[in-house]
This record gives C-alpha cells, sequence and structure tokens, in this order.
C-alpha cells in the first residue's frame, strides 16, 4: 500500500519546511496572500427526489449518516434526519439500502450465522492479511456464498491473492515481487511487523521457494501461527492485534452491514480503519465507523481528563487544569448546558469605566483599551464558550482597526464585539441585522450614509456584496452539506449583480442614530455622544423608493419611502435561503474543530441551524452545541485520520499559554497591546484584521503544498510565512520567562510546574495534557524529555537550583509550543 499522509501530517510538513527555510536562508518580506474566493473544494453532489424504493434495495438520496434505522414490529423504518426524504418502512423482502456513501446489506448479519465461527474468521482475516482492510459487507456475502457452495479456504485464498494483484497501487502485491517482498508484506499486515526477522523471512520464503505452499495458501498458515502466540509476553501482541481488527470488521460488515459504494473505496477506506487499530485498543476504529453511521456520541458520560482538554482546546481558548476538573465531573452536555446559562460582561462597560478615569473621557480611550478588556475576557472570564464562539463570529462578520474611520471609535469595536457575543447564544436572523444596522459596520462597509440613486448617483453596493458573500450565502448555492450544487458540472453562483444592485438600495437612508432624523444629523453633524453604540437609524429621505430586485425577491415602490419594511424583508430573504445553514456551519466547524469537516459533519450543524428540534431556525444554541458534540469533533483523533485537525492561529496559541498557566495581570489590567508585527510577534491581532476576508480565507489552500495536492483547505495557514514562523518562535522564547505586554504586564505562574522539575516525566505530562490533551507522539516527548533532562539542578545553591528548575519548566513548554504538533489542534 502507498501511504497516504494525513491532513494533520501534511500541514506539519508544510509548518516544517518553513522552519527549515527560516533556518538556512535570509528572511524576506512576504507578499500578499490570496486573494481568491475561498470555497470550499469539497467534490460536489447534487439532491434529488424521493427514495427509489426497488423489490430488494432501497436508494436514498443522501449519506448513511443523514439516517436513522429503527427496528420496528414489520421489519425496519429508515428516517433522514437532515434532508427531506422522511420515514421509509423497509419491507421483510429488501435486501440492501443505498445511500449516497455506503451500503447497507440487511442479509449479512444471517449470512455469517450460517458458517462455522471458526470458517468465518479465517474469511475475515484472509481481507486482513491480503488487503489490511475491513471486509465490505457485500464481498464478505459473495465469499460466504462460494464457501458453502463448495469452495475450499484454500481456493479462496488463492482468489484473495488474484484480486490483490488487480490493485497494485493499494495494496503493494505485484507478479513479479520475489517471495521474500511477498512475505515482509504478509508480516506487516498479519502481524502488524513491517520488518520481519531475518529467520522468520527466510523460513517462509523457503516454503515458497519449495512449493510448499503457494501465495494462496501461505497467509492461511501465517495467521494460524499468529493465533498461538495468545499469551505469550513477547508476541503475545500478535495475536490481539489480529483478534482486534477481526472484532473492528465484525463490527463495520457484519453488525453494520456496511459496504462502501466504490472497490476504491472499498480498498483504500477499509484499509484507513484497520490501520487505526492497535493490540489495546479499536476505540479509534469503530469512531470512524460510526461517523459513517451518524451515531450521536455520548457526550453525558464523563470524559477522562485527555478528552476533557481536547473538548476545552475546541470550546474554550484553552485548558486549565480547573475546567478539567470540572468537565470530568459533569460531562460535557451538561458542561455546555451550564455555559449557555453564564452572564456575558459588555466590553462596552469596561471602555465606559475607563473613559470616566480619562481627562478627555471617552475621546480618550484608544484600541489598546478594547485590547485590555478583550484579554481579560478571553483569558479569564467564565463564559468560555462564549467567548471562544464571539472570537469565531469576528472572523466571519468582520470590522477592523486596520481601518481608519473604525479606529476613531475604540468604543463603538468594543459595542459591537458585544453584538457578536450576544449573538454567539442568540438567533442568527437577530445577529444579522444587529451587525447589519451596528454604526462601525456601517462605517467598515461604507452602508452608513448610503444615499438613493439620483442622477448619475448609484447606491454603495458594498455592503449589499459582502452580507451575501461573506456573512449569509456565500458565491455558489451549496447542498445541505456544503458541497457545491453542480449543473453540467460546473457550480451555479447565488446571486448576480443585478442583485447587488437590488439590495443595495434595501441599504439606502441609514446613518448615525440620534433624536433627529435632519440631514445634518445623516451626515454625521450634531453628533449624539452615544452614536457609536447605538444601531443606525433610518432616514426615509435618503432611502430608494424604486422598485428592489434581489434573489427572486421584489420590494414594490414605495410611496413614502420605508426603509424598515425594505430591511426587513431583505434580512428575511437571506435568513430563509437554504444556503444560509451549510455556509455558516462549516465555517464555524472550521473556527472550532476542524479545517476539513466531512460533508456528513457539515450536513448535520446545518439541520441543527435550519431546525433547532423545536421548528426553530437559526438557533445559535443548538449550533454550537450541535458542532461540539458531533461524531467527528469528539471522536479521539490520531494522525492518520484524513482531513482531522487545524493549524492553531496565533491569537489562539497566546490564549492558550496564558490559561494553562494561570497568567496574571501586574497591573490588572492586561496590557497587551498590537500584536502584529510578524518579525517580532504574533502577526495577529484581535479585531485588526488587514481586509473584510478576515486573517485568511475558509477556503485557503497553500500553493505546491501537499495540502493542495490532496485536495485539502487550510485557512490558517494563508498567515503563515517564514517572517511570521521566525517571529513567533522568538516571540515565545521571550514571553515564557519574562512575560508579555506592556511592561511585561502579564506574566505565567509556574509555581505548580517547578514543583514538578525534579521529575521531567511527571513536568511533560502536565504540559502535554495543558497544551496538547495527551497528544504527543513518543519520539517528540523524548525529544523534550532529552533536551530538559540536559538542564542540570545542582545539588546546592538554592539560587541556582530554583533557576535550574525554571529552565526546565521555560525549556518544556516553549519546546512543546514550538512544534508542529502542538500548533496542529487535533
Amino acid at each position: 500500500m502507498n501511504y497516504m499522509p494525513s491532513f494533520t501530517e501534511r500541514v506539519m510538513n508544510t509548518l516544517k519546511v518553513l522552519l527549515l527555510i527560516c533556518c538556512t536562508i535570509a528572511l524576506a518580506a512576504c507578499g500578499k496572500t490570496d486573494s481568491s474566493s475561498g470555497q470550499s473544494t469539497n467534490t460536489s453532489a447534487v439532491y434529488a427526489g424521493p427514495p427509489i424504493i426497488g423489490t430488494s434495495a432501497i436508494s436514498f438520496n443522501g449519506p448513511r449518516s443523514n439516517y436513522t434505522i429503527t427496528a420496528t414490529p414489520t421489519g425496519l423504518s429508515v428516517t433522514d434526519r437532515v434532508g427531506t426524504d422522511g420515514t421509509t418502512a423497509v419491507a421483510p423482502t429488501i435486501k440492501a439500502l443505498l445511500f449516497k456513501d455506503i451500503s447497507i446489506n440487511l442479509e449479512i448479519a444471517g449470512k455469517a450465522s450460517s458458517i462455522a465461527a471458526k470458517d468465518l474468521n479465517i474469511l475475515i482475516e484472509l481481507y486482513i492479511a491480503y488487503f489490511n482492510r475491513v471486509p465490505d459487507a457485500n464481498g464478505l456475502a459473495y465469499w460466504i456464498d462460494r464457501f458453502k457452495a463448495g469452495m475450499s479456504l484454500d481456493q479462496i485464498g488463492e482468489s484473495f491473492y488474484a484480486a490483490a494483484l488487480f490493485f497494485p497501487n493499494e495494496t503493494g502485491y505485484s507478479a513479479t515481487m520475489t517471495n521474500e517482498a511477498f512475505v515482509t508484506l504478509i508480516y506487516k499486515n498479519v502481524l502488524g511487523r513491517p520488518n520481519p526477522d531475518q529467520q522468520g523471512l527466510e523460513y517462509w520464503s523457503n516454503s515458497l521457494a519449495s512449493g510448499a505452499t503457494t501465495r494462496g495458501t501461505l497467509v492461511r498458515v501465517m495467521l494460524s501461527s499468529a493465533h498461538t502466540f495468545s499469551g505469550d509476553p513477547t508476541y503475545g501482541w500478535v495475536a490481539n492485534l489480529l483478534d482486534n481488527k477481526n472484532s473492528v470488521s465484525r463490527e463495520f460488515a457484519i453488525a453494520q452491514g456496511i459496504s462502501y459504494i466504490s472497490d476504491s473505496d472499498s480498498i483504500s477506506k477499509g484499509m484507513a480503519i484497520a490501520a487505526t487499530v492497535t493490540p489495546s485498543d479499536t476505540s479509534v476504529a469503530k469512531g470512524l465507523i460510526d461517523a459513517l453511521l451518524g451515531t450521536i456520541p455520548n457526550t453525558t458520560n464523563f470524559p477522562t481528563a485527555s478528552q476533557a482538554s481536547r473538548f476545552l482546546g475546541q470550546a474554550t481558548f484553552g485548558a486549565t487544569n480547573a475546567d478539567i476538573n470540572l468537565l470530568m465531573s459533569t460531562g460535557i452536555s451538561n458542561w455546555i448546558d451550564v455555559q449557555f446559562t453564564k452572564n456575558q460582561s459588555l466590553h462596552k462597560t469596561y471602555m465606559d469605566t475607563t473613559a470616566a478615569g480619562l481627562l478627555n473621557g471617552i475621546s480618550g480611550l484608544s484600541q489598546n483599551n478594547f485590547f485590555e478588556s478583550y484579554w481579560q475576557q478571553a483569558v479569564t472570564g467564565e463564559d468560555q464558550l462564549r467567548q471562544r464562539v464571539a472570537f469565531a463570529l469576528s472572523e466571519i462578520f468582520v470590522i477592523s482597526f486596520q481601518d481608519s474611520g473604525v479606529n476613531n471609535y475604540p468604543r463603538g469595536v468594543a459595542s459591537y464585539y458585544d453584538t457578536l457575543a450576544s449573538g454567539a447564544f442568540g438567533n442568527f436572523r437577530t445577529l444579522l441585522e444587529n451587525v447589519s444596522l451596528h454604526p462601525m459596520m456601517g462605517i467598515y462597509l461604507t452602508s452608513m450614509r448610503n444615499q438613493k440613486e439620483s442622477g448619475t448617483r448609484v447606491p454603495d453596493e458594498n455592503y449589499a456584496r459582502e452580507v451575501m458573500q461573506l456573512f449569509t450565502i456565500g458565491l455558489y448555492q451549496l447542498n445541505p452539506d456544503g458541497t457545491n450544487v453542480l449543473v453540467n458540472g460546473k457550480p451555479v453562483e447565488t446571486y448576480s449583480y443585478a442583485d447587488i444592485r437590488g439590495l443595495a438600495k434595501v441599504f439606502t437612508g441609514w446613518s448615525w442614530a440620534g433624536p433627529d432624523k435632519t440631514s445634518t444629523r445623516f451626515f454625521g453633524g450634531n453628533a449624539d455622544p452615544n452614536r457609536d453604540v447605538l444601531p443606525m437609524q433610518s432616514y426615509p429621505n435618503f432611502h430608494s423608493i424604486s422598485e428592489k430586485k434581489f434573489l427572486g425577491v421584489t420590494i414594490a415602490p414605495q410611496s413614502p419611502a420605508n426603509p424598515e419594511a425594505s430591511l426587513k424583508t431583505a434580512l428575511d430573504t437571506l435568513f430563509n435561503h437554504p444556503n444560509v445553514g451549510p455556509f455558516i456551519s462549516k465555517q464555524l466547524i472550521q473556527r472550532l474543530v476542524t479545517s476539513n469537516p466531512s460533508p456528513q459533519y457539515v450536513a448535520r450543524v446545518s439541520a441543527a441551524f435550519n431546525d433547532n428540534g423545536k421548528g426553530v431556525r437559526g438557533d445559535m444554541k443548538a449550533v454550537v452545541k450541535a458542532i461540539l458534540m458531533d461524531t467527528e469533533a469528539r471522536n479521539d483523533p490520531v494522525l492518520s485520520n484524513a482531513g482531522t485537525g487545524k493549524l492553531r492561529e496565533p491569537v489562539v496559541r497566546l490564549a492558550n499559554w496564558m490559561r494553562a498557566f494561570n497568567a496574571k495581570s501586574t497591573s490588572t489590567f492586561f496590557k497587551v497591546t498590537s500584536l502584529d508585527d510578524p518579525l517580532t510577534s504574533l502577526a495577529q491581532t484581535p479585531m485588526r484584521s488587514p481586509t473584510v476576508f478576515n486573517f485568511y480565507r475558509p477556503g485557503y489552500v497553500p500553493p505546491n503544498s501537499e495540502i493542495a495536492n490532496a485536495k485539502l483547505v487550510a485557512p490558517e495557514m494563508q498567515i503563515v510565512a517564514e517572517p511570521s514562523v521566525v517571529g513567533y518562535l522568538n516571540f515565545m522564547r521571550d514571553i515564557i520567562p519574562n512575560g508579555v505586554g506592556s511592561s511585561r504586564d502579564v506574566k505565567a505562574d509556574y509555581t505548580n510546574l517547578i514543583a514538578l522539575a525534579s521529575t521531567p516525566d511527571q513536568l511533560l505530562d502536565q504540559v502535554n495534557l495543558l497544551l496538547m490533551a495527551n497528544q504527543m507522539s513518543s519520539s517528540l516527548r523524548g525529544q523534550i524529555l532529552s533536551a530538559v533532562n540536559s538542564v542540570t539542578i545542582p545539588a546546592t545553591n538554592t539560587t541556582n537550583i530554583e533557576n535550574a528548575k525554571k529552565n526546565r519548566v521555560y525549556l518544556a513548554i516553549y519546546l512543546t509550543m514550538a512544534s508542529p504538533e502542538y500548533l496542529v489542534q487535533k
């Protein structure tokens, strides 16, 4: 089998290349990042019609994970949880259920029980031995029938070998391979040993050369030999590995009756599942099966420390020991529900309090005051879930201090961020309206003071375009799973320039709030002292009264002008567009969990957006909970899981460090200012995106990379380059021992870790848990332990002893946070 690296490994490889470049060439200035559309490269699908019920099979329109299969007194029923298939009764005559990705064989359980258990085991293990994959139900059923018809197991083995030759790229077999190469491959598949011992290699190769066995029969002999090691203190793991692969195979093919639609998927994806099995663990493999089936994990159970830390890495700005212990005692579902009840602390309140102590009042505020409030809440706020979701929303509904107009209103930006934080647990329709009418968005995307058409003047189209492209429906029509709708093999645009022109008229006649609606106030005069935080108000004299056509909706000419009615129609139209669920859901999944969610994952979250279970559309609590409790979010990850993970963006890394190590502010204000500089800082500051497209596009693909070749995306890689890699490493090397912010205002408290410095294993265990959810590889762990142990703790002199212990702590944290394994959140 030709090994295919996972998304995680591809990102890590890219980061390693950048690190190498940084060490070998002079630093160069970054060029501009790609500004092409951030659309997904996922394979597209088309949804159509009701299920097709045949005489022996039923065909459904979505992937298996969209459906729930339930036993009934007369057979089975299949219910579509995501699409429009409804509930379908399955008659006893139906032998198969056909979904878009897999099929379910309803006869396999009966067939499997019709032959002896030992013979069934051999058939299953032939799949393992020749292909190192789980068997598909249809294939296994076929061979059961052949066996019952009189075909011997040796003959079936010969057929397996012949079949393996048809897929040399996937299986590694070829007719011209030497006996030694064949035996080596069987050692890998059967015994889990890619490097056989010389004595064994010679023995089995000679058996083939002498004709005592053939390539079709040798496998059965080796399988029997492998099972004899059961209980052996040295090689017992071989039998355990084979037994575990057999167990997973039975779950996949017999208990669930799964077959992939294509032969190549049966081999490659079946191999991927088998590859996750170890002599002591089948949980990852069974988790992959659960993901195929759409099984919802039981998140009310108490997670382990590792699982709790991993969850907190997705749902908060990073794990702490206290939060890990709390989560382990309450369960994930309960923790989320409690977070929904936490009170919101307003950034505007902090800005008002700060302004009260300034000579110039509100006009004396700067963006640095917002950053103080931001870091206080991100690091110490009890409503961590709200904090994390609000940050994700700030990277979708973008405004930025880098805009000179926005920069004049730091209290307004604080209020805008409050709007996002409130919307994190509200309804998307309300959030959309509050964003559209916030004066900071009005300034940033120039909808403020937008005037109706007159003579050669036309309404400003900026917000009309971006509210569709970036905030609601995207560029292309989407299926419920986030894939593009295709017509003649090409994606279909969601809107045209005519739609932009029509919608732009809706956003005319809106400007600063105040007690009157005079032209003076519309153009910015006679300023209300709170206009930076009050929603924009309508000015009918400046609102277009002509016909407004967009997205298939027509607002008739108005007399008099009615800006509120126009806005309601427009926002209702956008909110109810079928694209909004998958478009917003996928981006939130990318920000919180993984850059490349499966279409099924997107579909499940999109379904929660469309209906929270109580007939309510746009319930953000339901969306957030669906994202964090989904099978793909909660299954324990491994590096070989394709698509797993996301690159941690710089702001999140800094917050991880602050939270993990109980950082405190000497001034109590968390005086952390701009972090923009890529060479000396992080190349990212909250609310300082360079464009409305955020710091990175959701569909960004690093050019000329393994990620690109695999047709995956890595959004955060758009702000990764040689200068920012070096800058991050230097920045962390400096702040870990010394602190961050003005006058080193924010410093970590390493008291607990210093107490462990004399036992580096325990020290690294704690760092691994807090920063990496115990996902550190043995090789990385060995490298860091070696480095930490190289710092000798002297026997005498208290000061030197304490300094050595601190240096061990600093080194353990730095090397962990510098590693590609940490940088990729899994």
